[in-house]
């Protein structure tokens, strides 16, 4: 590739990251400024801490909030719930109220959802038994209609009682046999009657079509993460993703975890995945369950304060503006990216370079013009694949030995990942919509991101490694480009006897790349051992953002090694040790496809990477020179 033909392509990825960059900073704005928390308590769990020591719910749910936690959860009460624990009786009107006990608005809250979702029907003379609207109709309709008994009637004296201890509700409706305009509309109006500022529903899925009914009640969205509800996302789209992030550990999880570990859970939930609703269950399995789940809630309530967050009401983050003007030059500068990385392997005449670039990069700017939601996440796959893996192949197998071999592999390092962030930095801003930023979709080409540079990587570099290649390479030159030359050296590699340590290599190899497909994401298929657990809590408390374990501990000090043998004039062997290193280049990339975690946090994630990464690779490199000492063999240490 001639001077002209880099500053061109430099210019123009230059110009793209200078746009992703200001795509970036405008979202560090946005999630910067929403850093207000609920910490909400389950009222249930309230009653079941009253019931276990006596005490009275509104005295917990005073000493809750004197320790930190701002909202309770109310759920709404089922029609099996009165009919099973005898709150309803007859009156001479016929009208089922519930029990003259509870206060006077919380019977008028029933009697009215009573009303608006199971209206009277006709009595038949097959029921004689059940007369329209009695205690003796609603039980016989649950005899024959058990479905009905999770149906929501509104909600009971616990509304009184949050009140008074001064927190705030979240509104649980139940969902179930809420159809129909007039339905929908009365559930959500109850739960604004209540003076609910958020809605968590209760129950495996949504009330459908209720976007407009919460608009007009003034009503937040509370979408509960990692636990799907039928319908939420569509509910989060006719919302125009104006919602709240959840996090909730599920009751039978309590039973499995400790106050220390769930208040981890919650603080990394705040900081990484845009979560601002904490869905608190309390602590039934140690032994004062009211003092145990004070300090719980106090030290949760700390640890986000710690963190730079304030306890509140939440609101829905705002919109990331994107220019017009802004996909049509990212997608220049990957198309741009593209095309250094075919030159650099086909050895385009310049005249083939030239019709090609412009077509690209026309073509790239137009797609990036056009508005289709297919088009963004295509060009965020490209990035992903392009740039780690030109990354990776700008590393030069040396004939000669450089003087300073350590530092050269350092700088060859730094000079890596700083390429491999760029990519990453326009995949974030090519995904930089409310419906990524909040997960609601889902960037499908993770997974492809990160195997098929692996598989380019450890094929080029075979073939780099081989005796026919630098013979090739040698009678081409450096202007016909190395395509000729790589095939030579994959015919002799693939012409090799395979010997019994290849296929275990390839067995090990392949077991690394399975590990690293099924680890990958938010809910991976294989877990994590109980000492990689306790090293992230370690790590996130020490450095506040945890980096990468594959990044620090694997592929970053190999990446190092390596580097540092080839600028030392080792070639044999090294494709190895750079397709193993390689997996830090998609890691960090992989870093910027999760959109939902704020990008200051991703940016300080890649840090700390690379700053351990160089500190672990030092250390590994001193274990690898003392073995060459301790062999007697320095000659590749010494230049010339």
């Amino acid at each position: 590739m001639d001077k002209l033909q880099k500053i061109i392509l430099t210019v123009l990825i230059v110009a793209g990251l200078g746009v992703a960059g200001l795509i970036g900073y405008q979202r560090i704005l946005v999630e910067h400024a929403n850093s207000t928390v609920a910490v909400a308590v389950d009222y249930d769990d309230v009653l079941r801490v009253a019931a276990l020591t006596g005490l009275t719910p509104g005295s917990i749910l005073a000493s809750l909030k004197q320790c930190g936690a701002s909202h309770v959860a109310i759920t709404e009460v089922s029609l099996g719930e009165l009919v099973e624990t005898g709150r309803l009786f007859n009156t001479t009107a016929g009208v089922v109220l519930p029990d003259v006990q509870m206060p006077r608005a919380a019977r008028e809250r029933i009697h009215k959802q009573l009303e608006a979702k199971l209206p009277r029907l006709r009595s038949s003379a097959r029921q004689p038994q059940a007369r329209l609207g009695t205690y003796d109709y609603y039980a016989h309709l649950l005899r024959v209609t058990p479905e009905l008994r999770d149906i929501g009637v509104g909600y009971d004296e616990a509304v009184e009682i949050v009140q008074q201890a001064g927190l705030k509700i979240i509104a649980r409706p139940r969902p179930q046999f809420t159809t129909g305009r007039d339905k929908i509309t009365a559930a959500v109006r109850a739960a604004r009657d209540i003076g609910a500022e958020t809605v968590v529903f209760a129950g495996t899925q949504v009330i459908r079509d209720c976007a407009p009914a919460l608009r007009e009640a003034n009503l937040n969205f509370g979408y509960i993460e990692l636990a799907p509800q039928a319908g939420e996302q569509t509910l989060a789209r006719d919302l125009d993703y104006q919602f709240i992030r959840t996090h909730s550990i599920s009751a039978p999880e309590m039973a499995r975890t400790r106050p220390c570990r769930a208040v981890s859970r919650f603080s990394l939930a705040v900081r990484e995945r845009k979560v601002r609703l904490c869905y608190v269950h309390l602590f039934f399995t140690q032994s004062d369950p009211f003092q145990d789940n004070l300090d719980y809630v106090r030290q949760l309530a700390g640890r986000l304060r710690h963190d730079g967050f304030t306890i509140g009401s939440p609101q829905p983050f705002s919109s990331v503006e994107v220019p017009f003007w802004a996909l049509p030059v990212v997608f220049a500068a990957i198309g741009a990216g593209l095309m250094w990385l075919v030159q650099s392997i086909f050895g385009l005449s310049r005249l083939w370079f030239w019709i090609t670039t412009v077509a690209v990069v026309l073509i790239a700017a137009a797609a990036g013009l056009v508005g289709l939601e297919l088009l963004p996440p295509l060009g965020a796959l490209a990035a992903g694949l392009i740039f780690p893996t030109w990354a990776v192949l700008s590393v030069r197998l040396r004939e000669r030995p450089a003087r300073h071999p350590l530092p050269a592999g350092v700088v060859d390092f730094l000079r890596i990942c700083v390429l491999t962030a760029g990519g990453g930095l326009l995949v974030a801003a090519c995904l930089t919509s409310d419906a990524y930023l909040m997960k609601v979709a889902q960037f499908r080409g993770v997974k492809l991101a990160q195997l098929l540079p692996l598989l380019i990587i450890a094929a080029v570099f075979a073939g780099r490694s081989m005796r026919s290649y630098w013979e090739v390479k040698t009678e081409l030159g450096e202007t016909r480009g190395e395509l000729p030359a790589l095939a030579a050296g994959l015919r002799e590699a693939l012409g090799h006897v395979v010997r019994y340590w290849h296929v275990i290599a390839a067995v090990f190899g392949l077991g690394i790349l399975a590990i690293l497909m099924l680890r990958s994401g938010n809910e991976p298929a294989v877990g994590v051992s109980g000492l990689e657990m306790q090293l992230r809590a370690l790590l996130d408390q020490v450095l506040l953002v945890r980096p990468r374990s594959k990044e620090i501990f694997f592929a970053h000090p190999i990446m190092i090694v390596a580097l540092i043998l080839i600028a030392a004039g080792l070639r044999r062997g090294m494709w190895v040790a750079l397709a193993a290193g390689a997996i830090g280049q998609i890691s960090i990339l992989n870093t910027f496809c999760h959109l939902h975690t704020p990008l200051l946090v991703s940016l300080l994630r890649v840090g700390h990477g690379l700053w351990l990464g160089v500190l672990g690779g030092l250390v590994l490199w001193l274990v690898v020179y003392l073995v060459w000492i301790g062999r007697r063999d320095r000659s590749i240490f010494d230049p010339g």
